[in-house]
């Protein structure tokens, strides 16, 4: 989630300085959002039955107690923090004392996988009024004062409200009424007017005036909780008639992340403001600002996972993801997540399964978008969801000032009216030459108050503008931008608004000697100021994919802009918000709308996916260049549901993988179907979008937001251009894709486009992506100094300065042990940290950018094998052993991989893992592994501010092996291991490999 208030498009738009990399920031620590110790660990759902270490006993009668009752034989060390047990997931989540329970663990019959557990931070919230904390009471720095009261006055339109309660704590049960001022209109008449709604944007306005607005479907919001008696959320919960008919509170007030979850059965959240947004945003009633929600008549459960304050786990989520299921629900919405660029998180898992178990999930894909692409979320990019980006809303919400001499009117740029009046003008200035208008209050300036201050952009913060003449007893404000430059949002403690530069520039044309006769009246009257910069441009923040094994992310989008909301009572009750949270709700709505449409038993969320996707608008690359945007941008397009609940024609698939150039699935099909009762003539063609170069030309990085897109292209050959169908008949048109040539491969170039049919009601299109490189030939370890200014990997010592290449000794006292510093350029399925003899020999020359060969005579049949199985690691690998059969066949790669690690391949079944002829990688002589992590993303170049831009490690405990054994004194080097996209696990030649500078353990 972000925040207009932030000042963040402004910054995009203009240019933002953002601090440049120092090295004495460095922490030194293990960088990262792991949870030390803790494991999301899946069990066979038969452990109990058919476990090779137990003998049937008819005293355990779960999974679980089989697991428990093995980790205990072993004296393995664990704390339950909290099981699953439904038929999509059997497991737990586990904090073990040391890796060398772990390594008990990973070897016990019946454990399938494990992931590490994540923290998963709160998404910012608005700032309100009451943040700011201004002094009530001023003082002037003039004797001049005035005792001008605005004429005909009238209570303010803003919206006040009344609130009676019963009850205490969180327990009270409150009802919350909206109250406005005489000049606002009543709230009937509000729900006529659209106000700030975006449902027309979507389509979904004229689905509602056909009485559709998703009654009857079951929508699940996994978030913070939600203040239920906001008066257009029902006001009640879990009672008769009450929007809210179920949830749950998994974590209380008090959790920040790491501390005792208080759990309850429910959800109410007045201290937080996310999970009343989005809550809002599916399903609020009509109201004061017209932001009526997508389906208004659903069924909303609302399961809070996180607290005030702080952040949440990733086990918590899928506890509540887990629970949505189980309570039968249609939908779920998640605005929550991580970064990650790869399906294979634990949460992206669940969301699949849940997907093919029949719930539709919309999930947010993340604000993170500036730092380019290849940089998607979890768990929206669990496979078969809808992974929602963000598009610039249409208009800016406003509202219309009068202008007593019949100029305007004007447009100020508040969603909330002015107080209610009449009011003179006041300048300090109108000279244009004055840079730092308002920044400093001249001397003889008047009391400000019943005045409309109008104060020029620039020099200085708009904050430091608004709080001078808030001092000065001002209490309105008209900011003039800039020409030809894009307004922004405050909530300031004053009535703020900014008006355009020409408006602005006639107000001050009426002022003599400070003041005038013209005044400006305010009324409670809403306006959409057309968005002529931006709108229905996907978002500058929203997320770019696509994942690093080649999945559309985002697969949709909506709007996520100047998001007029509601929040808790004691937050002002509205406010302006933008990102990716606030689109997928959207989508989670008009996913409800169809399901209204079709009905509950007719449809899949594979079909209801479709249905999205192949009717959405697709959008163009900005306002000047109106090129088709990149799918890694806008996936499909924007959401059009009324298009998709009537649409001319049913396609299928609704997205095609063309993967990269090594696994190049060119030849695909399509299904189609006519659902009318005509016969209807399709008329298939190729949209091709502009081709994204996600990394800079000559250096291996990233490019930052707007990846630069060039004019080569894929073509297509249909088996057939056209094609007559009669009612209610399908049939299968053949493609032949021919990826664009001419590109430099080494800057990962995304390809992409669309297939339209046209000829029904409605054109229906297919998007495409690929990739015209190798994605194994991308780079992993970032070897230069171009971003940290010094030569990565390399060690920092106890100082915090990079390590002599000569050697360095460490006692492991006051801060004496090594740092690892890294950067990624690019995403690895598996890091490894080992520590080697100072003299090892390990038999390969460290590089930065491992290759393989080609595959060689690829038929059609071998591509098509290719296609299906491209980038999606078995869950469950094949025998390596004889002897370990059933161990191997119950285990995923990445555990297997993992335990052998640990035991240094003495273990279990790592026999003939460890010899294998092929597994080149067991063969390096490490002494013990250091640390370990899956499905890593790349790192960014913070242009975001958001960090991420290098990550650590410290040998700082013990100093210990990953299994918990003490690490002797010697002479040792770092080894660090990072296997390229696709790359093979027991292959050595499929890593980049660094090693370190000798240093000394001498304790």
């Amino acid at each position: 989630m972000r925040n207009s208030n932030l000042f963040s498009l402004a910054l995009a738009l203009i240019g933002s300085n953002v601090d440049a990399f120092n090295l004495a920031d460095v922490q030194k620590t293990t960088s990262g959002s792991v949870v030390p110790g803790r494991y999301i660990v899946e069990f066979d759902s038969n452990a109990h039955l058919s476990s090779s270490g137990l003998k049937r006993d008819e005293s355990i009668s779960t999974p679980h107690e089989a697991i428990y009752k093995q980790l205990k034989a072993r004296d393995t060390s664990y704390t339950v923090h909290c099981e699953y047990t439904n038929n999509l997931f059997f497991g737990a989540s586990i904090t073990l004392d040391s890796d060398n329970d772990l390594a008990n663990l990973l070897s016990t019959d019946g454990i399938i996988d494990f992931r590490q557990v994540h923290l998963l931070n709160l998404p910012s919230q608005p700032i309100t009024a009451q943040s700011y904390q201004w002094p009530a009471s001023t003082s002037f720095n003039s004797t001049a004062s005035n005792s001008f009261s605005p004429s005909n006055a009238t209570t303010s339109a803003q919206v006040t409200t009344t609130t009676s309660c019963s009850g205490k704590g969180k327990k009270q049960k409150c009802t919350t009424s909206t109250v406005t001022a005489s000049s606002a209109p009543s709230a009937s008449a509000s729900a006529v007017n659209k106000g700030f709604s975006v449902l027309n944007q979507i389509g979904a306005d004229t689905v509602q005036a056909g009485g559709n607005k998703g009654k009857g479907v079951k929508i699940a919001i996994i978030d913070s909780g939600v203040d239920y008696t906001r008066e257009p959320l029902g006001g009640t919960y879990a009672q008769a008639g009450s929007k809210f008919v179920g949830g749950y509170d998994f974590v209380g007030d008090s959790y920040n992340g790491t501390n005792t979850p208080q759990a309850d059965n429910d959800p109410f959240d007045n201290c937080y403001s996310h999970g009343t947004i989005t809550a809002g945003l599916i399903g609020a009633n009509p109201n004061l600002y017209g932001v009526t929600g997508v389906a208004p008549e659903a069924s909303l459960y609302q399961y809070r996972v996180f607290g005030c304050n702080g952040a949440t786990t990733d086990d918590i989520v899928l506890q509540a993801m887990q629970r949505a299921y189980d309570d039968g629900v249609d939908v779920i919405n998640l605005s929550v997540g991580e970064t990650s660029g790869w399906t294979e998180s634990m949460l992206s898992v669940f969301a699949s399964r849940l997907s093919s178990a029949g719930v539709v999930l919309s999930i947010s894909a993340g604000n993170q978008g500036q730092v380019g692409a290849f940089y998607s979320y979890s768990p929206g990019a669990g496979l078969g969801v809808l992974n929602v980006g963000s598009n610039d809303n249409a208009f800016y919400p406003s509202q219309l000032a009068s202008v007593s001499t019949g100029y305007g009117p004007i447009p100020y740029f508040n969603y909330k009216a002015f107080a209610s009046g009449t009011y003179p003008l006041y300048a300090f200035t109108t000279d244009p030459s004055v840079a730092a208008d308002g920044c400093t209050i001249p001397d003889g300036t008047p009391n400000l108050n019943g005045y409309v201050t109008l104060v020029r952009r620039g020099g200085c913060s708009l904050e430091q503008k608004a709080k001078n003449i808030y001092l000065q007893g001002g209490r309105q404000m008209f900011l003039i931008n800039t020409a030809n430059t894009v307004p922004l949002y405050q909530n300031f403690p004053l009535d703020f608004a900014m008006i355009s530069y020409d408006d602005g520039n006639y107000l001050l044309s009426q002022i003599n000697n400070h003041t005038s006769n013209t005044t400006v009246t305010f009324t409670f009257n809403p306006y959409q100021s057309p968005n002529t910069f931006t709108g229905n441009i996907t978002s500058y923040f929203s997320e770019i994919g696509p994942t690093n094994d080649l999945y559309f992310a985002p697969s949709i989008v909506a709007p996520g802009t100047n998001m007029v909301v509601i929040l808790p009572t004691n937050m002002a009750n509205w406010s302006i918000v933008e990102g990716t949270s606030y689109s997928a709700p959207l989508v989670a709505g008009s996913a409800a709308l169809y399901i209204n449409a079709k009905g509950n038993n007719n449809v899949s969320p594979d079909k209801v996916k479709a249905a999205l996707q192949s009717t959405s608008d697709y959008l163009r690359t900005s306002v000047s260049d109106q090129t088709i945007a990149n799918v890694a941008v806008q996936g499909a397009g924007k959401v059009n549901i009324a298009n998709a609940i009537n649409p001319g024609l049913i396609v299928s698939p609704s997205e095609i993988l063309l993967n990269d150039t090594n696994y190049f699935a060119g030849t695909q099909y399509i299904t189609l179907t006519n659902p009318t009762d005509k016969i209807v003539k399709y008329k298939l063609s190729n949209l091709p979008a502009g081709t994204a170069l996600a990394f800079q030309s000559g250096l291996n990085q990233s490019n930052d937001q707007p990846v630069p897109q060039v004019s080569s292209v894929a073509s297509v050959r249909f088996s057939q251009s056209s094609i007559t169908l009669l009612p209610r008949t399908t049939w299968v048109v053949l493609l032949q894709f021919t990826a664009p040539t001419g590109l430099d491969a080494k800057q990962f170039p995304i390809y992409s486009g669309f297939i339209e049919i046209s000829g029904g009601a409605n054109n229906v299109r297919v998007p495409y992506l690929g990739v015209a490189s190798k994605m194994k030939d991308m780079p992993v370890l970032d070897p230069t100094p171009y971003y940290l200014g010094i030569n990565t990997p390399t060690i920092l010592d106890a100082t915090g300065n990079v390590q002599s290449s000569s050697g360095q000794s460490y006692n492991f006292q006051n801060g004496s042990y090594p740092t690892v510093i890294y950067r990624l350029v690019g995403g690895t399925p598996l890091l490894l940290i080992d520590l080697i003899d100072s003299n090892a020999n390990i038999g390969f020359t460290p590089n930065y950018n491992s290759k393989r060969s080609p595959v060689e005579g690829a038929t059609l049949e071998g591509e098509l094998n290719l296609m299906k199985k491209a980038y999606i690691e078995s869950r469950k690998i094949n025998s390596i052993s004889n002897s370990n059969n059933w161990w191997q066949s119950t285990k995923t790669q990445s555990l297997i991989s993992l335990y052998c690690q640990l035991t240094n391949f003495q273990g279990k079944g790592c026999s003939g893992y460890n010899n294998g002829k092929s597994n080149t990688f067991a063969k390096v002589p490490i002494l013990g592994n250091l640390f370990e992590s899956d499905y890593i993303p790349r790192s960014t170049d913070n242009i975001d501010g958001q960090g991420n831009d290098y990550s650590t490690f410290a040998l700082k405990s013990g100093p210990l092996f990953s299994n918990g054994t003490t690490i002797p004194n010697g002479n040792y080097k770092f080894l660090m291991r990072a296997l390229h996209i696709t790359g093979d696990r027991t292959k050595e030649s499929d890593y980049e490999a660094w090693v370190s500078a000798p240093f000394t353990i001498a304790q």
